[in-house]
């Protein structure tokens, strides 16, 4: 199909002056330009759009922040280290990341005591990964997650949801937007997770298939039409309804918990479903482990009964999954509402924080307990002298090409594995050595802007899966009725088509993978990715009358070079009679630094990023 008539010059974004040409790999992941580009820049051609309000600077990792953590990852900055300016300022404790992890250490240490905080965040606004993309499409504002996405409601008194009160989250549940007609309503979920009847599997060019198959309500259908072999649906069908396994893990570190720690995820599918490997590979990959950002082969099978364990009897079953309108980005802002209460006009409440614009002014102002200094990449921690007795902390950070130190009394490092190791200058040989067994792995976070979801419900669907291309999945979800968000949704609304590309590449070894998927996600442009993006969609949706050209408003790309975790057996509860990795780094602060983040958990959720952050805070006392 030509560019025109995918809407490639379409001016939706700052791609259309890059006329759709692309950067050789080489030219984007060592940041020189690309031969016969002229004058384009590898940060316009990597970046792409970033829409509008807070977070237009702010879209997954930008080629800035990516630049900058490799020449760290590198030793670029050692030669400048001994120069670093020496701001003056002296803290009781600085936060290294801004994440829900850093976010919370803050909130933590604040409740405890009177001191003086600074949280160091590398991007252009606070969330880490919980952060929001915003489109304007014909004068209305539409939203989706970059990251983080849905929270379980808390149960009455328990530790999340005290949490919560803590920061002001003044609901339990949120309403969601009513239908908007005239056409008869369709059910729609409230999460990109939900797989409500009139959902869709798409089977093209791979499945023989063109132009594509469709198979709706497919598991109601027992696949029927499908163009695959009876063996491998019998095999699917068996995983939807056959379970040959024993009783679940009821606690973390039960005897069950750590049998299932000791085979991967595979393994266990394939014994629990009686499905062969070959079906586990090619269909449920990364369906199964998707949340741990690869697929079953490598994973451990722990994986899938972690959440639940560590936090059992935590969610209210019967007000299920819910989603601030871009995920769990509300969080992040009411946390900052509750540690700068000027960061947001307006009272500490969900509608104002999520409506308000943030204050950049107040994030970093001289005087306050607390300060949030963004664009900030943090280099270097080491105590200054013997960790044991230390008076203090030196942290340094490059901010614009200039090297920065101050002095903590305490530092959290609630940043993620890959870059806490290269950043600790004094980091025990054991804590490095557990670090070595972290693997991450990246994820690219496409968000689609259209015109209106029609073409879909023309079709019968409402969201889909399918098996080749970029992704494997999309919905169109109601929103919660936050802060102006529209309060009635149809057909003919704009909204956000939201895909999650993981990099899986079953059979390779764990590490290989995240190296491979990173060196694709890094190695190619923006302009390659919307013109796929537009194909895709364009085939996969043409039934419906769908049209790349005048369809789609706008294409934000959130790329995560590290954005899971991907616990291998053994990562939980140890192999051979050795600690688990993460219990090395949990239990053993280093003199005034302790460490925090999701990872610690080997579980991708905001609630162990808050409780990490509280442990770690905890650890320092006294210190």
């Amino acid at each position: 199909m030509t560019d025109d008539c995918l809407g490639m010059h379409e001016p939706i974004s700052r791609r259309d002056f890059l006329n759709g040409t692309l950067l050789a790999s080489a030219g984007l992941v060592l940041g020189r330009h690309a031969p016969g580009f002229g004058t384009i820049a590898p940060t316009d051609a990597w970046d792409g759009y970033g829409g509008v309000g807070d977070y237009a600077r702010a879209h997954g990792n930008s080629y800035e922040v990516m630049s900058t953590a490799h020449r760290l990852r590198d030793g670029a900055f050692a030669p400048a280290m001994a120069s670093a300016i020496d701001t003056g300022e002296r803290y009781d404790l600085v936060c290294v990341g801004g994440g829900i992890s850093g976010l919370a250490a803050a909130v933590f240490f604040q409740r405890k005591r009177v001191g003086r905080c600074l949280v160091l965040d590398n991007h252009a606004i606070f969330g880490g990964e919980a952060k929001r993309n915003e489109f304007r499409v014909a004068g209305q504002t539409v939203v989706a997650h970059q990251g983080s996405a849905i929270f379980l409601v808390p149960q009455p008194g328990g530790y999340t949801d005290a949490f919560y009160k803590l920061i002001g989250m003044d609901r339990r549940a949120f309403a969601y937007q009513t239908w908007r007609g005239p056409a008869p309503e369709m059910p729609l979920g409230h999460s990109p997770y939900d797989e409500p009847r009139q959902y869709g599997f798409y089977f093209g060019p791979q499945f023989g298939a063109r132009p594509g198959v469709w198979v709706i309500d497919p598991w109601g259908r027992k696949l029927d039409g499908a163009p695959l072999p009876e063996a491998v649906k019998a095999d699917l069908l068996r995983w939807r309804s056959v379970d040959t396994a024993g009783p679940p893990p009821t606690t973390e570190g039960d005897a069950v918990s750590r049998q299932l720690d000791g085979i991967t995820l595979e393994e266990h599918l394939m014994a629990r479903h009686q499905i062969s490997r070959e079906t586990v590979r090619a269909f449920l990959s990364p369906v199964e482990g998707g949340g741990y950002g690869l697929g079953p082969d490598v994973l451990s099978a722990y994986c899938n009964y972690a959440i639940e364990t560590q936090f059992p009897g935590d969610g209210d079953e019967a007000l299920g999954d819910q989603m601030f309108p871009d995920g769990n980005t509300g969080f992040a802002r009411l946390m900052v509402k509750t540690l700068i209460p000027d960061a947001f006009a307006g009272p500490r409440s969900v509608d104002a924080v999520w409506q308000n614009r943030v204050r950049f002014g107040a994030l970093d102002r001289a005087g306050q307990a607390t300060r949030i200094r963004l664009n900030a990449t943090v280099i270097r921690v080491a105590h200054a002298g013997d960790p044991a007795h230390a008076p203090h902390v030196v942290v340094t950070y490059v901010r614009g090409n200039r090297l920065f130190t101050v002095q903590a009394r305490a530092v959290v490092m609630a940043g993620g594995s890959w870059t806490t190791k290269h950043i600790v200058g004094d980091l025990p040989d054991g804590h490095r050595a557990a670090y070595a067994q972290f693997y991450r792995s990246p994820c690219l976070m496409a968000n689609i802007a259209v015109r209106h979801w029609r073409f879909l419900y023309r079709m019968g669907i409402s969201g889909c899966r399918w098996f080749e291309g970029l992704g494997n999945y999309l919905s169109v979800r109601k929103q919660a009725t936050v802060g102006g968000i529209a309060p009635s949704f149809g057909p003919d609304s704009p909204t956000v088509l939201t895909i999650k590309v993981l990099f899986t590449q079953p059979g390779l070894p764990i590490g290989e993978q995240g190296s491979r998927g990173r060196a694709q996600l890094l190695g190619t442009s923006f302009a390659q990715y919307e013109r796929a993006f537009r194909e895709q969609l364009g085939d996969m949706f043409a039934p419906g009358g769908f049209d790349p050209r005048k369809d789609i408003a706008g294409l934000i790309l959130n790329r995560w070079g590290h954005a899971y975790v991907n616990p291998q057996p053994g990562f939980f509860f140890g192999t051979d009679g050795q600690p688990a990795p993460r219990d090395v780094l949990r239990e053993r602060p280093h003199g005034r630094i302790a460490f925090a983040n999701t990872d610690l958990a080997g579980a991708m959720d905001h609630r162990n990023s808050i409780r990490e952050a509280e442990r770690a805070v905890n650890q320092l006392d006294g210190a």
